[in-house]
Parts: structure tokens; C-alpha cells; sequence
């Protein structure tokens, strides 16, 4: 493969897995399309690194050790692993080990036979200690990463393994390649068509609808718009899937969300349609807002959102995302958009996108792409699902051939025909996943929903990558599950099939008013797995406790219903017992013989949301499968009745205690020891943790979130040694415990503290990955925490009585994101330049009538940085941060200094050393002009200058701006972009620029010029019409 850019490196010793493991990975990629360089080290003479092993590492995305019995043996692959940790920290390349009969803790503290290769290298002393500490260091780092281990794999089937291996590197590529270009093919001339139709220059309030057939990328190019014009809005509000929510939450539930989006704040609720309609009217009449309602299927969704047509304030926008342009014009939106399926040309980029990861296709594979194209028939949804289904297949002809005669036959005219032949690929596993998430889970977070598919033996972990691969989902930044519209209806379509349209017969009923129908009857249904019930109002509904014996098979019941009902029915019932006595809601038949811990015997997890405690009895549930467990909203205190039969589900993993308003205390954990996730957020009147919390030993995640009531945490969390994610954002807590300092007699590596007393917490959280404390009156983190070697999250956003950071924060080693926004007059330590593996840094930097904080020195692993500051930084010098492609340098008025005071200052020359930087946001009240090295930033692509006020003039932007946004900069007043040949964006306030040069060249950006009023100053809009 000379002369091909890599992917992909692998890094192995050839005795050990050359002609084996190997060469089976090596072959299992090339034939998925992935371009990778497999060094044959028995092919060299000498142990040296030759220039085209190391353009091999730098070039490639991903590298690949595969830590086998000698791999440290060989002073080759040391050197390779070193390389690649360098290109991990210079570059933000992706390393995955694969630990291959070797435990991973003997790479990482170099123990067993790795120990003793690295002791011969250092006798032999053919290497100097500079090399071996490098050594030493790169393999503790790796060792540490998340890989895979050949032990763990079941049966030990290396075929297994190498096919998770290729399924995840092709996922981090087309992650790599589709940042910029997914779903985004040909969508700037519909955006321009768009804003041309909304105008931006008049006061009246206007609607455009979107419409077109599904997939088409309505919502793409609605949410491109909305971001456009979200800076001009002060209130905004986007809806996501009004089809889908309406139908399965009410739209009363969609009228509350756009009350609490356009008010900012959340809203007390209202009941009815006809409620929220009056509140939306008397509320935003005189608001100038921007609403985008997506995916709306009826006229009433509508009338609902957006009442009458003038109940918003003037100047407002509102954008409608729908397949049924005859529902607008139902509604009178006079102002319509048809979206269109892409050009051929167009398809072909963005199928080649999904399965080559280029614009366009090698030769070999152009005829066949464009016969594929062609049967897509310009579809984006479609083009992306075919052209991810054979990104697995990139290099084998045969699949190809066999794909197109699937494609070519049947009614091809239909896109859920084509879609049906990717579910088809998918195994049996990957199939009832694929239909759980078109029928419950879009939305949902995924580190909750595959502990049920673990344990109905489905293999999650393989499985959503497997779908994600294929385009069938995303997931996205917050581990959210994704899947287009499109998909959920062929989703549907297929559960619906399956049983033949019977309800009695079907696997899953996520519609409300089917699944009572279902249950009202009384029929054995021995395929019905999943069921969703809402309930607007009780006395509606009237069924019996036979309806739920009769779903031997369930594993999964949602309930949910209005809290405005808590106190009625609580008064109402307050003798009465749930699925025991005869009572309105679910009545027992005497004639009905049913033991205790019988019903739904394979329940894996059970949602009640907003039940009141004095009617949920447990008694007859079987809990012996219950692996979740999610009563948020309900009036559950710490002493209720209910946790003794709860404590009988010995396989609950996931509890969630959510905005339960009565929970003051934690109920006793000593029962529920399985437990990894434990999400108690928005309990405001919590106030203290059980003690037993320091039993959950398998304990992974806890989120205590704005439980305001919270002020100190039992020592005995300090024992939760598998505890990876701690969330205390919006606590009463001013101090953590010293969990760190007494000797743990199970991690004999971890220091103690000389201030550590006896009796204090035995363990430490070293597991801990992420520590969230934001808005808590934490004053300071104790000296110990440099024990935290894993952390790669810290968040103190908002701690505004926080003092200090010890000087021990430079042990934290594994630290990626610091974020110390808010911390104002903060001492921070001149250690913080020893953080190696910071990419990201947000920092607030105030001074005091007493302080004068220093900005502190910093690594030059950044790769984002945000400050704000009014210290002095006249000796400042960045320069180092080599890797920085993100940077937010705002210098404020110190507060302290009268107008006389200010000096007007270069800009700082060293912001033009940064040669990687891409996004730069530069705020200084005393610069008056931009050094000449801004004008050779190769790779600059947005510029924001923002309250520059002595800035007068701008002498050279790179050519390669796309963005520019300047405001607040009022001795500004000529402006050059005649050179701006990529410039799509110029965004003007606040500033009194009278001679714009460049009209010529950029007639196209210019025609869309507006004057605007800006906060008490004329400023000037431009963007492409």
C-alpha cells in the first residue's frame, strides 16, 4: 500500500502473533476497506525506527498494540508504543490495545515478564534512562486505556474478538470523516432559499413549512436555519419529533416544554390543550421569539403550539418540519418549502462519504457506486444506511454484487424496502435491539438500557456498534440513543407484521390506547415483551390484575401518569393497596388465585413514574429478573414498606430515585449490593445518604444532582472502589470528605496523608473517571486528591467560594477536561503544567481588592482553551500550546482600574505562533490592532473579535475564514475582506464600519446586508442569500 495515507497501524511482536492473530486482524480489516500498516519486524535488520514506520504512526488515525507475552522484549515495539502516546498528546490520535494473553495491570505497572524485560534493557545499557523512563511511561499509560483482553472474550474465540476490533475501528473513522459532512451533502443552497423566504429585515411574524418524503433531510436543513438564526433571538425553542411525543406523552406535554423553553425556567404545568393554548397567547403575545417544531403530522399539534397566528411578538420566526404539506395548509401556512432528493453527484459524495470515508469512490468501485446511487434515488437517509451496510464489505466484490441484486429486485420504489435489506444483515440479537429502540428507546440513555439486553443474553456492547456502523442509530455525545423517524416506522411496520396486525400476538405495544385494549381483555399474550401505559386521568380506566398475569413473557413496563393527580387519588385511596384489592384503577377478581412474587416472572425493568406510595404495593411482582428500576417522581420516602420487597430483585443493577419530593434520607442499601447505577437527582429536600451506600462494591455511577438540601456525604462512600462517575452539581456540600488520605489496606499505593486521622474512611475512589461539583459551596479540595491517577473529568464550574487547587493536582496524570469557569479569585498552582493529558481547559480568573491571581503556566497537550480574565498579562506566553485548535481570550476592565488607567496594548504575539488554531474568540478593551502573525494561521476558520474597543484597525485575516464576526469594536471603522475568497459568514454590531471593501468579490455575501438596532449602537448583518 505505498504511497496510501493509513488508518490504521498495528504494533506487534512477530513470534508471538505474526503469522496467527495477526495476520487474521491485518486481513479482517484490509478487507472492510480499512487502510493499515502492519510492520513485519522480522523483515528489518536492527531494532531502529526507519522514516517510513514513523510517517506510518503519524499519518494514521488509530493505532493498534497488541501487548503479547514478548512484546516488551523487543526494543522496537517499545519505541512504536512511545510514538504513538506522543501522537496521542500532539495529535489526538486513537489508541486500542489489545492485551493478548497478557493481563493488562502487567502492562501498565510493568510486573511479570514485562518487568523483567525492561529490567535486561536498562543491565544491557544499550538504552539510556531517558528511554526507558519514556518506555516505562508509555506503557503505564496504554496499559491503563480501554482495550481488549483475550481472557475476557467468551471461549477465549479469537475470531470474536478481531470482528468487535474491526467493528469498532470502522466506527472511529466514520466518526473522524463525517464531523463535517454527515447528512450536510448540497444543504447550503436550501438553507440560502430558506432564510430568503423568512426574511430578516421586517417585523411581522412569519412561518415557513419544510416538508417532503421522510428521510429527504428536513430536519437537517431545519436545524441548520434555526442555529443561523439563533443568535439573533433572545428566546428560542426547538422541538424535536412533535409526531412522536404527542402520540406517546399527550401534547399537553409538548405545550409545557415550549412554556419552559421560551419562559427559561420551569413551569408549574398545565391540564388541558385548551389551558396551554390560552397560556401560550397571554404569555409570548409581545415576544419576539424563534420556534422549530419537527416532524408535526396533524393540523391540532398546530393549533395547540402556535394558537392563534399572531400570538407571537413581532419580528418572531417559526419553522415546521412535516410529510404533509396538506397539514399546513390546513393550519394556513402560505409559506412553503418542498425539500428534494440530491443531485447523482451529490448522492455519490455523500455514499462515498458513509463507505469509503472520501468524496468520491476508487475507480474500481465507480460503476458500481453509481448503479447503487441510482436505485437510492437521491435519498439521504437511504444513501447513508446502503452506503454504511457496505462499508463493512468496502473491498469485497461479491458482497457488492450480491447487495445490488437485493436492492435491484422487489418494489424498489419504496424506502423501507431498501432499509429492510440492512435489518435484514443484522443477526437475531442485533434485530431485537434494532426493534426495542424503534418501539421504546429513542432518546434513551444507553448506559441505562444494556444492562436489560445484557441480561436477556442479546450481547448490547456488539450489538449497537453493529447498528451504529450501519447507520441504523447514533449515539450521541451524551450517550444518547438516536434513530431517524424513518427507521422507527420500519421498526414498527416489522413488529406489526410479525404478528400479523394482532394485538394478542405482538412483541411490543408502545401505544398507549393498544396496550389497554390488550390488557382489557384478559388474553394470554405469550410474545408481548415490552409495554408502555399512560394515563391522563384514573378515573378513566378500569381493568384487572389478570391483564398483567396474562404477559408471562414481559421484560419491560413503563407506566406513567399526570402528577397534578398525586393528592386526589392519594386521599382518595389511602386504605386501598395496589394489585391486591378491588379499587377503581386495577381490580383482583375473587375467582383469581394468584401466589405472592408470581406476577411477571421475566420483568427485567419496571418504570412507574409519579405513583404515590400508599397504593404501589410489590408483593406479587417477581423481582427476581427486575434488573431496573426507575420510580422517579414518585412520593417514595426512606422508611417505605415497598423497599422490603424491593430488596428481593438480587439482580437490580440500575435504581432510579429522580425528583421523588418526599425522600429526605436514602433507603438502607445493605440488600440492594448489585446496584451500579444509582441516579437520586433533583430530591430537594435530601438530605442525608445511608451509610450502607459504602457496601455497594459494584457501585459505577451516582448522580446526586441538585439535591440542594445535601451538605456533607458519609465517609463510607470513600469504599466505592468501582465508582467511576460522582455528580454533585448543585449540593449544599462546602467540603469533600478525605477520602483519599488513610492507607487502603486493598490498594497499598495510594499515600497517606499527613493530616489523616484515625477513624477516617478506609479506601479511595481510585477508579473515579469523572467528579462533578458545580455550583456547590466547596471552599477546597483536599491535598489528597492527587490520589485520583484515573480522573479525566473535573468540573468546579460555579464554585464561587472555592479558594485554591493544591499543588497536588499535577499527580492527576489522566486529567482531559478541567473546567474552573467561575471560580474567580482562585489561587491556582504553577503545577497544572504537569497535566500531560489536558486537551480541554475553561478558566475564570478575577482579582480582588486584596488578589492579584497569576495566570499559571499550562501544557501544551491543550487542544481547547477558554480564559477570562482582568489580570494582567503583559508576561503571558502561550506559545507553547502548539496543539491548541480551540481558543476563548477574553481580558476584561479590572474592576479596581478608573478609565485613565487603561493602556493601550498589541495583541498578544503569541496567539500568532498557534498553528493548529481553527476557532479564535479574542476579547481585550485595550488592543488596537491585530499582529501580522494572525495573517498566517494556516488553518483558521472562524474569527470572533468581540468588545476590542480600542481596536482601530484589522491589518490581515487568513484567507482560510469562513466566519467573522466582529462586535463591540466602536473604533473600527474600515473593514478589507476582498481576500476572503472562503468567507461565508460576516455578522457585524456594535460597530461603526463606513467603508466595507471587497463589495465585488463578494456580491453574494453582501446581498443579504442589513442595518439592525443592537443594544443601543447600529451594527450590520451579513450572510449568503
Amino acid at each position: 500500500m505505498e504511497g496510501c495515507d493509513y488508518e490504521v497501524f498495528l504494533s506487534f511482536r512477530g513470534p508471538d502473533t505474526c503469522t496467527g492473530f495477526t495476520d487474521h486482524l491485518y486481513i479482517r480489516l484490509t478487507d472492510a476497506g480499512v487502510r493499515t500498516y502492519r510492520d513485519d519486524e522480522d523483515l528489518h535488520v536492527g531494532e531502529e525506527i526507519g522514516p517510513d514506520l514513523l510517517g506510518a504512526i503519524e499519518q494514521s488515525k488509530i493505532s493498534i498494540p497488541i501487548f503479547s507475552k514478548s512484546y516488551a522484549s523487543s526494543k522496537r515495539c517499545l519505541k512504536e508504543l512511545a510514538q504513538m502516546v506522543e501522537c496521542r498528546k500532539r495529535k489526538g490520535q486513537i489508541i486500542m490495545p489489545i492485551f493478548y494473553h497478557v493481563e493488562p495491570s502487567e502492562v501498565r505497572y510493568q510486573t511479570g515478564g514485562y518487568g523483567e524485560a525492561l529490567l535486561m534493557h536498562e543491565n544491557k545499557k544499550r538504552v539510556d534512562d531517558e528511554s526507558i523512563r519514556k518506555w516505562r511511561a508509555a506503557l503505564n499509560e496504554v496499559g491503563g486505556l480501554k482495550g481488549w483482553d483475550i481472557e475476557n472474550v467468551a471461549n477465549r474465540h479469537e475470531g470474536q474478538l478481531i470482528k468487535e476490533v474491526v467493528t469498532k475501528v470502522l466506527i472511529e473513522l466514520k466518526k473522524a470523516c463525517l464531523v463535517v459532512s454527515d447528512f450536510l451533502v448540497g444543504v447550503d443552497d436550501y438553507v440560502k432559499e430558506v432564510e430568503g423566504m423568512l426574511g430578516t429585515n421586517t417585523d411581522d411574524v412569519k412561518i415557513v413549512g419544510i416538508h417532503g418524503m421522510g428521510g429527504i433531510g428536513k430536519t437537517t436543513l431545519a436545524k441548520v436555519v434555526y442555529n443561523k438564526l439563533s443568535r439573533d433571538f433572545a428566546d428560542c425553542c426547538f422541538l424535536a419529533d412533535v409526531r412522536e411525543t404527542s402520540h406517546s406523552k399527550g401534547i399537553v406535554f409538548v405545550q409545557n416544554q415550549l412554556i419552559s423553553n421560551l419562559s427559561k425556567k420551569a413551569h408549574p404545568g398545565i391540564n388541558s390543550k385548551d389551558e396551554g393554548i390560552m397560556a401560550i397567547e397571554g404569555r409570548f403575545s409581545r415576544k419576539k421569539v424563534l420556534i422549530l417544531l419537527d416532524d408535526v403530522d396533524e393540523k391540532d399539534q398546530l393549533t395547540a403550539l402556535l394558537g392563534r397566528r399572531s400570538c407571537f411578538g413581532p419580528g418572531s420566526r417559526i419553522l415546521i418540519t412535516t410529510r404533509k404539506v396538506n397539514v399546513l395548509r390546513a393550519f394556513g401556512v402560505k409559506l412553503t418549502y418542498s425539500v428534494g432528493v440530491l443531485n447523482p453527484e451529490r448522492s455519490l459524495q455523500l455514499f462515498s462519504m458513509h463507505v469509503f470515508r472520501n468524496d468520491r469512490p476508487p475507480i474500481e468501485k465507480m460503476e458500481q457506486s453509481r448503479e447503487i446511487v441510482k436505485i437510492a434515488e437521491g435519498v439521504p437517509l437511504t444513501l447513508e444506511v446502503m452506503g454504511s451496510t457496505l462499508s463493512i464489505h468496502a473491498q469485497r466484490k461479491e458482497m457488492w454484487d450480491d447487495y445490488l441484486v437485493k436492492w435491484k429486485k422487489g418494489h424498489i420504489e419504496k424506502i423501507g424496502s431498501k432499509l429492510m435489506i440492512s435489518y435484514e444483515e443484522l443477526d437475531s440479537s442485533q434485530r431485537q435491539i434494532f426493534l426495542d429502540i424503534a418501539c421504546f428507546f429513542d432518546g434513551y440513555d444507553k448506559n441505562t438500557v444494556i444492562y436489560m439486553w445484557r441480561d436477556c443474553g442479546l450481547c448490547p456492547i456488539q450489538g449497537l456498534e453493529v447498528l451504529q456502523l450501519m447507520s441504523l442509530i447514533k449515539i450521541g455525545d451524551d450517550n444518547k440513543l438516536w434513530m431517524h423517524d424513518q427507521l422507527k416506522d420500519l421498526g414498527r411496520e416489522i413488529v406489526s407484521q410479525e404478528s400479523g396486525g394482532k394485538l394478542d400476538k405482538q412483541s411490543r405495544l408502545w401505544n398507549h390506547n393498544d396496550a389497554l385494549k390488550m390488557l382489557l381483555r384478559e388474553k394470554r399474550n405469550a410474545k408481548l415483551e415490552a409495554l408502555r401505559l399512560q394515563f391522563e386521568d384514573w378515573s378513566e380506566y378500569r381493568f384487572t390484575l389478570e391483564g398483567f398475569a396474562a404477559l408471562p413473557q414481559l421484560r419491560f413496563l413503563q407506566v406513567k401518569r399526570k402528577r397534578v393527580f398525586f393528592e386526589r387519588v392519594e386521599s382518595f385511596f389511602s386504605q386501598a393497596t395496589l394489585l391486591g384489592h378491588n379499587m377503581p384503577f386495577i381490580t383482583l377478581r375473587t375467582d383469581f388465585s394468584l401466589s405472592e412474587n408470581q406476577l411477571l416472572p421475566n420483568l427485567r425493568w419496571l418504570s412507574w413514574h409519579n405513583f404515590p406510595r400508599r397504593i404501589l404495593k410489590l408483593s406479587n411482582f417477581s423481582l427476581s429478573n427486575l434488573v431496573i428500576l426507575n420510580f422517579s417522581g414518585s412520593k417514595l420516602t426512606h422508611d417505605w414498606d415497598g423497599w422490603r420487597h424491593i430488596k428481593r430483585a438480587k439482580k437490580l443493577k440500575v435504581l432510579n430515585l429522580s425528583r421523588c419530593s418526599r425522600l429526605s434520607k436514602t433507603p438502607n442499601f445493605s440488600r440492594l449490593l448489585t446496584l451500579e447505577r444509582l441516579i437520586i437527582e433533583d430530591c430537594r429536600k435530601l438530605a442525608e445518604i445511608d451509610s450502607s451506600i459504602g457496601q455497594l462494591k459494584h457501585l459505577e455511577y451516582l448522580n446526586l444532582n441538585n439535591c440542594c438540601s445535601l451538605s456533607h456525604l458519609p465517609k463510607e462512600m470513600g469504599t466505592l472502589f468501582a465508582l467511576t462517575e460522582l455528580i454533585l452539581d448543585n449540593t449544599s456540600l462546602r467540603r469533600l470528605p478525605d477520602w483519599w488520605g488513610i492507607e487502603n489496606m486493598e490498594s497499598p499505593h495510594v499515600h497517606i496523608s499527613p493530616s489523616s486521622k484515625t477513624g477516617d474512611s478506609l479506601n479511595c475512589l481510585t477508579s473515579l473517571l469523572k467528579l462533578s461539583l458545580n455550583h456547590t459551596c466547596i471552599t477546597h479540595l483536599p491535598d489528597s486528591i492527587g490520589a485520583l491517577t484515573n480522573l479525566q473529568s473535573l468540573s468546579l464550574r460555579v464554585c464561587i467560594h472555592m479558594q485554591r487547587l493544591p499543588s497536588s493536582i499535577k499527580e492527576l496524570r489522566s486529567l482531559t477536561e478541567l473546567d474552573l469557569f467561575s471560580l474567580e479569585s482562585i489561587e491556582l498552582p504553577d503545577s497544572m503544567e504537569s497535566l500531560e493529558n489536558l486537551k480541554a481547559l475553561k478558566l475564570l480568573l478575577l482579582s480582588g481588592p486584596f488578589v492579584e491571581p497569576a495566570l499559571p503556566k499550562l501544557p501544551e497537550s491543550l487542544t481547547s482553551l477558554a480564559i477570562v480574565t482582568d489580570v494582567s498579562i503583559a508576561d503571558t506566553d502561550y506559545s507553547n500550546l502548539i496543539n491548541l485548535k480551540l481558543l476563548l481570550f477574553i481580558i476584561m476592565e479590572s474592576k479596581f482600574s478608573s478609565e485613565s488607567e487603561l493602556v493601550q496594548v498589541p495583541m498578544p504575539q503569541w496567539i500568532g505562533k498557534l498553528s493548529k488554531l481553527e476557532v479564535l474568540t479574542l476579547g481585550h478593551t485595550n488592543i488596537t490592532n491585530l499582529s501580522p502573525e494572525l495573517g498566517a494561521l494556516p488553518y483558521l476558520k472562524t474569527l470572533h473579535l468581540f468588545n476590542c474597543r480600542a481596536l482601530e484597525r484589522i491589518s490581515q485575516i487568513p484567507s482560510t475564514v469562513t466566519k467573522l464576526h466582529i462586535g463591540r469594536c466602536p473604533l473600527l471603522t474600515t473593514l478589507d475582506i476582498s481576500y476572503l475568497k472562503n468567507l461565508s459568514e460576516l455578522y457585524v454590531f456594535g460597530s461603526w464600519i463606513e467603508d466595507l471593501s471587497g463589495r465585488a468579490l463578494s456580491k453574494d455575501l453582501l446581498e443579504g446586508a442589513r442595518i439592525k438596532y443592537f443594544g443601543g449602537t447600529f451594527g450590520m448583518r451579513l450572510f449568503p442569500t
